[in-house]
């Protein structure tokens, strides 16, 4: 009987012993898992084990492959440093618990991409992505399936595998490199059948339609000082002859100027006050030199007609940035080679198929867009399903023939992240898109 009580005792006291009631772990790994930055999910992976050591306290065969597997963490962009796992002398919990807390950053990271580094820019509206790596983790393990479940985690998307095989390679320094493959890993896992692209880097647009890309397109987006986000909207329907409602900002730091200098300028641009004195829509008898910017009072829209920066044709994104896809009346602007122009909205050179497209998913629509906007009135023409539209950020990706190409950091996210990659980063405030002119 005393034997029992004393090897009882024993197994409490033990480091890494499962004998510490439901749901709590042993003192020895109990005090290793909460040393660490980030217990939750250690804790959770050996919870779910009854407190058993995962790795023989480092001393397993599945220790040594996956400790050299973090040490490769390079070859998928990431810091091998992030992963790297100090021995905790003869402790045999720490050891584990430490090898443990390495290979689940790992998966998180790898799949989903760092939470710090998503976070970087406030103007990243992505859905996020949910990883039980704790389960995963304990499933391979059990079931022997601990390098298939590895090598299963990186982003399948093929352009993923052009920047990783590049790694190889010195043509593209291996940093923006690594910033774009985090990007991918923001993604879900597979792309919808039904989609739009835009590029911001690139300023250009694809549409894919069951799975097929079907049309191309130049586009202008944000810029610098009101870059385009990197957001998931859906596509709600096609406002043909747009009104256009001057977001404040604009109309405080670009309008009034000119309303200074002449007070005519609302009449002369098709644009009214919604809120201005009665009996006077263009604001003809306001004082504007009175008024000051940052108490700009009033509200402007600009009617449907050849002067309204959004063109014919808007296609409604509802999200929070309030950036959307729209016509221009100023073409001539799609053949500059720098087009971050606007001011965070995307102006799409081939609207008219495009729309078209979101209605009926097909071109047979486009004669029915082209009446209405010769009929001059509004319209709102509802989308009957939902399309994904991503704004997204690559300035390195896989061209048309599958060879790796490279645009300029015009928004300087490929600098921001590669700092943060080294330290702990701080977040960078946004500028909302003013969508004005789009």
């Amino acid at each position: 009987m005393y034997w029992r009580l004393a090897v009882a005792i024993f197994l409490l006291l033990a480091p890494g012993s499962a004998v510490a009631g439901p749901g709590a772990l042993a003192p020895g790994m109990e005090a290793a898992v909460s040393g660490l930055e980030e217990a939750a999910p250690a804790r959770q992976f050996y919870q779910q084990r009854d407190g058993a050591l995962a790795w023989g306290g480092g001393a397993s065969p599945e220790a040594k492959m996956v400790l050299e597997r973090l040490s490769d963490a390079a070859g998928e962009g990431l810091d091998p440093d992030r992963y790297r796992v100090i021995p905790r002398g003869g402790n045999a919990a720490a050891n584990d618990v430490a090898i443990s807390d390495a290979v689940l950053r790992y998966m998180r990271d790898l799949t989903v991409g760092r939470p710090d580094l998503r976070t970087l820019d406030a103007d990243v509206a992505l859905p996020p992505r949910a990883l039980d790596a704790a389960a995963m983790l304990n499933d391979a393990l059990r079931k022997g399936r601990l390098a298939g479940m590895l090598d299963s985690l990186a982003p399948r998307y093929s352009e993923y595998a052009v920047l990783k095989a590049a790694l190889t390679r010195n043509t593209v320094p291996r940093e923006i490199l690594a910033a774009n493959m985090e990007r991918w890993r923001w993604l879900p896992p597979t792309w919808e059948p039904d989609r739009i692209v835009i590029n911001a880097a690139d300023a250009q647009l694809e549409l894919w339609l069951g799975g097929k890309f079907v049309l191309a397109s130049r586009v202008i987006v944000g810029r610098p000082r009101d870059r385009t986000p990197i957001l998931r909207a859906e596509g709600a329907g096609v406002t043909v002859n747009p009104a256009w409602t001057v977001p404040q900002s604009i109309a405080a730091r670009e309008i009034l100027p000119k309303l200074k200098r002449n007070p005519a300028y609302l009449a002369s641009q098709d644009m009214v006050l919604l809120d201005g004195p009665a009996g006077d829509p263009h604001g003809l008898h306001v004082n504007w030199r009175a008024i000051r910017a940052g108490t700009f009072p009033y509200q402007i829209r600009q009617t449907p007609g050849p002067r309204n920066p959004l063109g014919r044709i808007k296609i409604e994104l509802p999200n929070r940035f309030a950036v959307y896809l729209h016509d221009t009346p100023g073409k001539t602007a799609f053949a500059r080679t720098n087009r971050a122009l606007s001011h965070g909205c995307v102006r799409v050179e081939q609207i008219l198929p495009l729309a078209s497209y979101a209605l009926s998913g097909d071109l047979d629509t486009v004669e029915r867009i082209t009446r209405a906007i010769h009929a001059g009135d509004t319209q709102y023409l509802p989308l009957s399903r939902k399309l994904p539209v991503y704004f997204l950020y690559w300035t390195a990706f896989a061209g048309p023939d599958g060879a790796l190409q490279t645009r300029s950091d015009i928004y300087g996210r490929d600098r921001r992240l590669i700092a943060a990659m080294r330290t702990r980063p701080v977040q960078v405030a946004a500028n909302f898109a003013a969508c004005a002119k789009g």
